[in-house]
Protein backbone atom coordinates (compact mmCIF):
# COMPACT_ATOMS: atom_id res chain seq x y z
CA UNK A 1 0.00 0.00 0.00
CA UNK A 2 1.17 3.42 -0.89
CA UNK A 3 0.13 6.65 0.66
CA UNK A 4 0.26 10.02 -1.39
CA UNK A 5 1.40 12.32 1.54
CA UNK A 6 1.85 15.80 0.61
CA UNK A 7 3.19 17.99 3.48
CA UNK A 8 2.96 21.19 1.08
CA UNK A 9 -0.64 20.61 0.04
CA UNK A 10 -1.54 19.83 3.59
CA UNK A 11 0.07 23.15 4.73
CA UNK A 12 -1.64 25.10 2.13
CA UNK A 13 -4.77 23.89 2.75
CA UNK A 14 -4.68 24.32 6.53
CA UNK A 15 -3.95 27.89 5.61
CA UNK A 16 -6.50 28.79 3.01
CA UNK A 17 -8.76 26.71 6.03
CA UNK A 18 -7.56 29.15 8.66
CA UNK A 19 -8.31 32.46 6.43
CA UNK A 20 -11.90 30.93 5.82
CA UNK A 21 -12.10 30.05 9.18
CA UNK A 22 -10.53 33.95 10.21
CA UNK A 23 -12.82 35.78 7.72
CA UNK A 24 -16.10 34.08 9.17
CA UNK A 25 -14.93 34.94 13.03
CA UNK A 26 -14.38 38.21 11.99
CA UNK A 27 -18.04 38.64 10.29
CA UNK A 28 -19.74 37.24 13.49
CA UNK A 29 -18.03 39.70 16.20
CA UNK A 30 -18.36 42.63 14.07
CA UNK A 31 -21.92 41.75 12.53
CA UNK A 32 -24.18 44.02 14.08
CA UNK A 33 -21.52 46.73 14.70
CA UNK A 34 -20.26 47.88 10.63
CA UNK A 35 -22.47 50.76 10.70
CA UNK A 36 -21.81 52.65 13.56
CA UNK A 37 -18.97 51.28 15.28
CA UNK A 38 -16.87 52.69 18.44
CA UNK A 39 -13.41 53.52 18.57
CA UNK A 40 -12.99 50.60 20.26
CA UNK A 41 -14.09 48.38 17.76
CA UNK A 42 -12.09 50.04 15.18
CA UNK A 43 -9.15 49.90 17.10
CA UNK A 44 -10.12 46.31 17.71
CA UNK A 45 -10.93 45.36 14.14
CA UNK A 46 -7.23 47.33 12.70
CA UNK A 47 -5.47 45.20 15.90
CA UNK A 48 -6.86 41.39 14.46
CA UNK A 49 -6.26 43.03 10.62
CA UNK A 50 -2.77 44.08 11.53
CA UNK A 51 -1.76 40.09 13.43
CA UNK A 52 -3.29 38.90 10.00
CA UNK A 53 -1.26 41.20 7.70
CA UNK A 54 1.83 40.11 9.24
CA UNK A 55 1.62 36.94 7.63
CA UNK A 56 1.77 39.04 4.51
CA UNK A 57 6.10 38.87 4.95
CA UNK A 58 6.37 35.70 5.84
CA UNK A 59 4.86 33.97 3.02
CA UNK A 60 6.87 32.73 0.36
CA UNK A 61 3.98 31.12 -1.58
CA UNK A 62 2.05 33.47 -4.35
CA UNK A 63 -0.70 31.56 -4.43
CA UNK A 64 -0.97 31.81 -0.45
CA UNK A 65 -0.32 35.31 -0.35
CA UNK A 66 -3.12 36.07 -2.95
CA UNK A 67 -5.32 34.10 -0.43
CA UNK A 68 -4.57 36.33 2.33
CA UNK A 69 -4.67 39.49 0.65
CA UNK A 70 -8.20 38.81 -1.43
CA UNK A 71 -9.39 38.04 2.83
CA UNK A 72 -8.24 40.98 3.97
CA UNK A 73 -9.84 42.58 0.64
CA UNK A 74 -13.11 40.84 1.14
CA UNK A 75 -13.30 42.29 4.96
CA UNK A 76 -12.23 45.67 4.57
CA UNK A 77 -15.33 45.62 1.65
CA UNK A 78 -17.89 43.98 4.04
CA UNK A 79 -16.74 46.17 7.47
CA UNK A 80 -16.05 49.55 5.32
CA UNK A 81 -17.31 51.54 8.73
CA UNK A 82 -14.28 50.13 10.89
CA UNK A 83 -12.01 50.91 8.74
Amino acid sequence: MFLNYNSENLQKEEFQEQLRWFEAEFDEIFHNRSENPTEYEKNLANSLLNKLSESINQCQDEKLLYDLVSTLNNIEKKHPALF
